[in-house]
């Protein structure tokens, strides 16, 4: 352990005799600090899972709460009962509760590594089955094995979370291939575990399971609570919606659910309401749709498609060869639905949507955020940039052949703040001549929540910006969604709040609505007005009267 003193060396290899001869003849040595802070301790559990030696250490009055630089105690690291056990006795409540990387209670680790035993002497002892880490993650949602499972449900593991794990759906997809976590699944139901409850990708346990005699279980159970097992149009509409995308004839709506893997089209006249349900399948996130024209634009992150207004239901995937390296998931369309722009690290690639071939890749843009959009008449091609904690603007001409031609990069005279800073959404106005960049603190909130900035299309120059904090927005999360009504004199920018109206011209705010609840996407068009998809369904808003 990097020539660390003879005592921490000792317990590293779990040489008692060794260790007595020199707590004989230093007994103050019991609680020397080495390499990133380690102590006797934690060598004796990490490296030798020794219990003689742990009980030695204990006994000669070694910390049992002390930690290394990154925070983990000697609990973290213990990998048998018996040491478990010991350590357990020893730290009291105070070393069950320690917290190591993302903030992980020993208890986390022992579930995350299977460590049946272990987790069994750390619960005897009162270690905690509910307690979250930073993801908000409860040890249920880390368990691998059954058996450890049992343990935490029976100690009263909550079967429900703010966070994102759902035990009931982990342990019905784990027994559609092992039996052993058939008993699993009973004991959840047994303690009111949900199997109505979707998950993040709209399935409920049963979809999870295979089929079997669990499968019509657990379907009957939902059956008999009187709701649907297939996802309803009710269910669907006031589900949170990811984007949203408006057809350009009609009145009509997409927006997704369920982490993209579901699509629902809305009827848009004489009111907003559902009318289809179309199923994407799969267990990734997908984003999306993009684009404001015929063409809609869609990305798992790894491949990219497109669908059709026409045909909602039929997709066209974009060969692999002709997608970007180190590809950014946001896809956009041309509005003509002639070109995909697909961004990447420091590039964007344009792709023949008609040939599924690229046609040039121009380079120079950001590296931690490429965001571009073409504007209404699809002639430019504004990109929003940021590298290194700097944010620009870049604007290209799309020529008759296609090719991406640099019209500036606008690299001065921005409107900044005093940290780190990223570009998350662009937006036209309708007529084209000016665009808007919603520009946020990277690394959580340092600083205001975020700022609109206006520019000039054509020159590039600014026209103005706003910076919002809570004086005019309150709220916590620093992303937001930017988009023009469709007469071009407001700017509504979609936060976890609501909706912040802007005066185009001036960037004066002069409004705002909170009964949407937070926005996740908005989208435009004449006659139809700006749509919001948010965490209750799709809304229409209305921005402010003028006044006379």
């Amino acid at each position: 352990m990097r020539n660390d003193h003879p005592i921490i060396e000792a317990a590293a290899a779990g040489d008692t005799d060794r260790l007595a001869e020199l707590l004989d003849a230093d007994p103050e040595s019991v609680n020397v600090r080495g390499w990133m802070d380690i102590t006797p301790l934690i060598a004796a559990t990490w490296r030798a899972d020794s219990a003689p030696a742990v009980r030695l250490l204990l006994e000669r009055g070694a910390d049992p709460l002390a930690a290394r630089t990154n925070g983990d105690t000697a609990l973290h690291w213990a990998a048998g009962g018996e040491v478990a056990e010991l350590l357990a006795e020893a730290a009291g409540p105070n070393g069950l509760a320690a917290r190591y990387l993302f903030r992980q209670t020993p208890l986390h680790i022992a579930v995350e590594n299977d460590r049946v035993e272990v987790v069994r002497a750390f619960l005897a002892a009162g270690a905690d089955p509910a307690a979250l880490d930073a993801r908000g993650g409860t040890p249920l949602d880390m368990a691998g094995d059954p058996r450890v499972a049992r343990l935490l449900v029976e100690a009263g593991a909550p079967h429900r979370t703010g966070g994102p794990g759902l035990p009931l759906h982990d342990a019905a997809r784990r027994a559609a291939s092992d039996e052993d976590w058939v008993p699993v699944v009973e004991l959840l139901l047994e303690r009111g575990a949900d199997p109505g409850l979707r998950d993040p990708f709209g399935a409920l346990p049963s979809d999870l399971t295979g089929p079997g005699e669990l499968r019509e279980r657990l379907v009957a159970m939902v059956e008999a609570s009187g709701r649907p097992v297939e996802l309803t149009l009710d269910e669907a509409a006031v589900s949170p919606q990811g984007r949203v995308a408006v057809h350009p004839d009609r009145p009509e709506a997409l927006t997704t659910v369920f982490s993209g893997t579901v699509l629902v089209r809305w009827r848009l006249a004489p009111s907003i309401a559902p009318v289809e349900i179309i199923r994407v399948g799969g267990r990734r996130p997908v984003r999306g749709p993009y684009g404001g024209g015929a063409v809609l634009a869609f990305s798992d992150g790894d491949s990219v498609w497109s669908r059709d207004w026409a045909d909602l239901r039929r997709t066209r995937e974009l060969p692999l060869e002709a997608l970007p390296d180190d590809m950014y998931g946001t896809p956009v369309p041309s509005p003509d639905g002639r070109y995909l722009v697909v961004p990447a690290c420091e590039c964007v690639r344009l792709i023949d949507l008609g040939r599924g071939e690229a046609v040039c890749e121009p380079a120079g843009f950001g590296d931690w955020s490429v965001v571009p959009r073409f504007s209404p008449d699809g002639t430019a091609l504004a990109v929003g940039n940021s590298m290194q904690g700097t944010w620009w603007p870049t604007v290209l001409d799309v020529g008759d052949d296609g090719n991406l031609r640099k019209r500036y990069e606008r690299t001065t005279g921005l409107p900044t703040g005093k940290c780190p800073e990223i570009v998350t959404d662009v937006a036209f106005t309708p007529d084209g001549r000016r665009f808007a960049t919603w520009v946020r603190p990277d690394h959580g909130r340092r600083g205001p929540r975020g700022l609109v900035a206006v520019i000039w299309t054509r020159s590039g120059e600014p026209a103005w910006d706003l910076h919002l904090d809570d004086d005019v927005a309150p709220g916590q999360a620093a992303s937001a969604s930017l988009c023009f009504t469709p007469d071009g004199a407001w700017l509504a920018v979609g936060l976890d709040s609501g909706v912040v109206w802007l005066d185009a011209e001036t960037g004066r705010a002069a409004g705002r609505d909170d009964t949407t609840g937070a926005v996740n996407a908005l989208a435009a068009r004449d006659g139809v007005g700006v749509l919001a998809a948010t965490e209750r369904g799709l809304r229409r808003v209305d921005p402010p009267a003028r006044s006379a």
